[in-house]
């Protein structure tokens, strides 16, 4: 083999190592360069299932305060009916041999404006209940409730009432149409308006 070849030999040799050592310098930088664009992709998909979380979470909150919200609503609005169902029987359940146990019953849970109402015609309702010897018994059918705003009820009860007396010893039931008016104050239920629904006016 003459010089010249053995040169060319020794070139061709170089230049491959040469390639070779390129195509490794170019394929290091291309894992290293995949490695950072992963790296950023896996750090973008943290960040955003963070911010995911973090909305789904306030979202989960919302709707379980909302929830927490119409149950207590309805809880109060049950609870509204409650008592207005409570009263109701208490002020149409009367024996004239026992009024004091009646005018305790109607003053207890009812507001201090309601209770001074019965406590004025306290003495009239007592002779006249006494003089015709009335006995009666109620009782709700139903009830219906509408929220007033301020922790407020207006609860529309349709009750009978089954009364007896000197005039009609016979017992006779008669329907009521009652707006009973519930305030809850503090946790504290009362009623502070009691009386016969009137129709709406004709137009």
């Amino acid at each position: 083999m003459s010089e010249n070849e053995e040169t060319q030999d020794v070139s061709v040799v170089d230049q491959a190592k040469d390639v070779r050592a390129e195509a490794s310098a170019d394929s290091n930088r291309l894992r290293a360069r995949w490695g950072s664009t992963r790296e950023s992709v896996l750090a973008g998909v943290a960040i955003l299932m963070v911010v995911l979380a973090a909305a789904l979470g306030m979202q989960w909150q919302s709707s379980a305060d909302d929830l927490d919200a119409l149950r207590q609503q309805n809880a109060d609005r049950d609870q509204a009916a409650q008592v207005a169902t409570d009263y109701t029987i208490r002020s149409l359940t009367y024996d004239y041999r026992n009024l004091s146990g009646f005018f305790d019953g109607v003053q207890n849970g009812a507001s201090e404006a309601l209770s001074n109402r019965y406590e004025e015609v306290r003495d009239t309702l007592a002779n006249i209940m006494t003089g015709a010897q009335v006995v009666a018994t109620g009782e709700v059918i139903g009830t219906a409730v509408e929220p007033k705003g301020n922790d407020q009820y207006s609860v529309t009860v349709f009750a009978t009432q089954r009364t007896q007396n000197v005039q009609q010893p016979q017992p006779a039931t008669v329907p009521n149409l009652l707006l009973v008016t519930v305030s809850k104050n503090a946790g504290t239920w009362q009623v502070v308006d009691y009386g016969p629904k009137q129709a709406p006016a004709a137009r």
